[in-house]
């Protein structure tokens, strides 16, 4: 088994290949953001993807006075309007509808989720708020409210309470309130994460559910979640593959799938999105080359009994072993994106060393074989 060699000859081509296909399929959703100029909208952008957005039709609205906002490293459209404040509720009705209806017929260009902005300093909902909420939901739009700026609330959060009672009285219980602060320690007794559950849940397309999710950088563990599911496939994959046992020389024959699960981890944590001229480098150079390593050194102690003679592939071992790898890489790309959010990026190469896969590796093989 010693001798056994993964050939890693044209797996870079294949995981660009394959990283590109998980990007194509990725759609970004479109977020209508309404409120007043100071309710803190950049804030709350700020909070949920990590950056402010730049915005994609320079200094002219895109049509009826509507903005996007967009930026290559978030995969979400932020859509605001400069005429929700100009004292004119029809007039900004019927610019809305216009725009809603020009972006109807494309899936990708529709109004996929609204966030309501209302700041507790205003320490009321103005019958204006009422009313274009009642439009949005008119329009079949999911749409929530969002209060904000609840670092200045009282310390029992009296004022949202308030707000989110006349909310829903005004429609029934039916329209979802969540709080946010400026404040990141505050938020996580707020309801940043149930905002981010909300919008997940209320995305029509799981491509577009993924957009929001690579974007989204208040829970990794949402990402994991999902990555979870993924690797579960590839190891469903792969069982079928071992359905026919295979020669232990036939090992490469997994490579393929397991460089296309690779890609497919590090797509849906959306590494080469923030940290893309550091990360090809080292997923081309090392990464790639590692993921054979791995599973010939790994292979066989993934068959019972650990005896190189006669060992073939089954399906468990062709879906334990690639179950092992999927679980050290999406560990490992967690690790990555967790340094990233905290503005350190020399450890990156550090994270993904052969010891570290093996270490993984090794785990999972303990806690589940």
């Amino acid at each position: 088994m010693e001798n056994l060699i993964i050939p890693t000859d044209g797996l870079k081509e294949k995981y660009e290949e394959a990283y590109n296909n998980a990007k194509q399929n990725v759609k970004r959703p479109n977020i209508l953001i309404l409120g007043q100029t100071g309710v803190g909208k950049s804030s709350l952008i700020n909070v949920i993807f990590g950056k402010e957005l730049a915005n994609v039709s320079d200094t002219k609205p895109e049509t009826h006075e509507f903005y996007m906002y967009s930026d290559p490293e978030i995969l979400v459209n932020i859509i605001d309007s400069e005429g929700y404040e100009l004292g004119n509720p029809e007039q900004f009705k019927q610019n809305l509808e216009k725009y809603i209806s020009s972006r109807f017929a494309n899936i990708e260009e529709q109004i996929h989720i609204a966030w309501y902005c209302i700041s507790i300093t205003s320490a009321k909902v103005l019958p204006y708020d009422l009313d274009n909420l009642d439009f949005l939901i008119s329009k079949k739009i999911p749409v929530c409210v969002v209060l904000t700026q609840c670092d200045n609330d009282t310390p029992d959060g009296a004022t949202a309470k308030a707000i989110e009672k006349d909310i829903n009285t005004a429609f029934n219980g039916k329209l979802k309130c969540f709080q946010t602060s400026n404040d990141t320690e505050l938020n996580q007794q707020l309801d940043v994460d149930n905002l981010i559950n909300w919008s997940l849940q209320n995305l029509c397309d799981e491509n577009l559910q993924l957009g929001f999710l690579i974007a989204q950088k208040v829970d990794l563990s949402k990402k994991e979640d999902a990555i979870n599911k993924r690797i579960k496939y590839y190891a469903g994959v792969a069982a079928g593959i071992g359905a026919s046992p295979l020669p232990m020389s036939d090992a490469v024959l997994l490579t393929g799938l397991q460089v296309k699960m690779t890609a497919d981890i590090f797509s849906a944590y959306g590494i080469e999105n923030s940290l893309s001229s550091v990360v090809k480098n080292v997923i081309g150079s090392k990464v790639v080359s590692l993921l054979g390593k791995t599973l010939a050194g790994n292979l066989l102690k993934f068959i019972p009994g650990g005896q190189a003679v006669g060992a073939v592939i089954n399906a468990s071992v062709a879906s334990g072993i690639t179950y092992s790898l999927g679980y050290a890489f999406s560990k490992l790309a967690k690790n990555a994106v967790e340094q990233s959010w905290g503005g350190n990026m020399q450890v990156f190469e550090q994270i993904f060393s052969e010891q570290n896969i093996n270490n993984l590796v090794e785990e999972y093989r303990i806690q589940n074989c």
